[in-house]
């Protein structure tokens, strides 16, 4: 073999030689990177990660013994009551008819009188408003007419019956006197009745004064007359009554039809007095739907010995029924105990004295100051219902430092 022949395999040689030793250097590197890979997950099933221990609270909001006096919070416990049906309905409070009067004219007239003040107590057949009325004056004058007429024909007949005795006049003429004394009593039988219809009598001259009196007794309510005032039989002057008991009138939707039955206990809130709740009973379920509006219409007795509930009063009513079927029970807290954060409410439960959690929680329906929670709290837990606020803000200026 010559020299020449030699130097081209000792070249390839040479090559085939340093890529192996590349190829090499290469595995070993990635052998390397995975035994460190490898001891590094050893490493951390050996021994895992700690995070940083942080202190933790007791609870959430907490008070010293100063601040504790100092806030006068009042705790209750969480209530469980059983879950109860109920129908809700608006209406209007409006008088029990047969304890109010509207007292008006029969005739057309001017006010001549005002004897009564609102808030005044009367009697029935009382003068409450005097009215000047020349239909009631000329209706007079032909009531005395007439009565004038008919002792006019008495006296005619008491003297012929006596002529006719004495044998002066005829059994003809004794008839005609008493035909003519019939015919003047009717006449003054139809003045009276024209007098009852404009609502006097006939006692007296004729004078066109109508003194309206009341029809019961009670209390005058509203006085709407004023002197010198026209006024028709459309009108009302004086309204007397008694407002210690009052109906509300409600509508019942065709779907709760069932639900509702006279005698159900009925919680009603009136727009003037939010947090009061007047309680009264069904008197009253209508037998006939509402073709048009599908209602069924209800009447609502509501004791109201103080007053408050005034007729034309808007009011909505709560009829409860009976325990649901299923026997369920809900978790109430006053409303007082549930204040609100970013649109979260919660509620404060006490861990300690002057030590309070501050608990997330979901409500329901609100019913008689009190508020449904539906989640996030067990009954008898011992709660803040009164001083929530001064919890409220003290976790409101933890955050604000937190976030500075």
């Amino acid at each position: 073999m010559t020299t020449s022949e030699q130097k081209p395999r000792d070249r390839t040689s040479l090559a085939g030689s340093g890529r192996a030793a590349g190829l090499g250097v290469r595995l070993g590197r990635v052998a390397a990177i995975t035994t460190a890979a490898l001891l590094t997950i050893a490493a951390c099933k050996s021994k895992p990660i700690e995070a940083p221990a942080k202190d933790k609270k007791v609870a959430d909001v907490e008070l010293s013994e100063k601040a504790l006096e100092a806030a006068k919070l009042t705790l209750e416990r969480s209530k469980s009551k059983a879950r109860r049906t109920s129908v809700t309905c608006a209406g209007t409070i409006d008088f029990e008819p047969g304890r109010v009067a509207r007292v008006g004219p029969n005739v057309a007239g001017r006010v001549g009188n005002i004897a009564v003040t609102p808030g005044q107590k009367v009697t029935r057949g009382q003068a409450l408003v005097t009215i000047e009325s020349v239909e009631v004056g000329r209706a007079r004058a032909e009531y005395l007419q007439a009565k004038s007429r008919l002792q006019q024909a008495e006296a005619e007949l008491a003297r012929e019956k006596k002529l006719f005795e004495g044998g002066a006049s005829t059994e003809r003429a004794v008839l005609t006197a008493e035909t003519e004394k019939n015919v003047a009593a009717y006449g003054l039988r139809a003045t009276e009745e024209r007098l009852r219809t404009l609502g006097v009598g006939g006692e007296g001259v004729a004078s066109s004064a109508v003194p309206l009196v009341t029809p019961i007794s009670g209390t005058v309510l509203d006085v709407k007359a004023r002197i010198g005032q026209p006024v028709g039989p459309t009108d009302t002057l004086v309204v007397v009554g008694e407002i210690d008991v009052v109906w509300l009138a409600v509508d019942i939707y065709e779907r709760d039809v069932t639900r509702v039955h006279p005698g159900d206990e009925v919680r009603v809130t009136a727009t003037a007095y939010p947090a009061r709740v007047f309680v009264g009973r069904v008197d009253y379920v209508a037998s006939v739907v509402d073709a048009e509006r599908r209602v069924l219409a209800a009447r609502i007795v509501l004791p109201n010995a103080d007053g408050a509930l005034r007729p034309g009063m808007a009011a909505t009513s709560r009829i409860m029924g009976a325990s649901a079927i299923d026997g369920g029970a809900i978790v109430t807290v006053p409303r007082g105990a549930v204040q609100t954060i970013d649109g979260q409410p919660f509620v404060f439960v006490e861990k300690a004295k002057g030590k309070y959690d501050m608990r997330a929680v979901e409500r329901g329906e609100e019913q008689e100051g009190e508020v449904e929670i539906t989640r996030g709290l067990a009954a008898n837990e011992p709660i803040v219902v009164e001083g929530t606020f001064i919890l409220k803000s003290e976790i409101l200026r933890e955050q604000m430092g937190s976030n500075d």
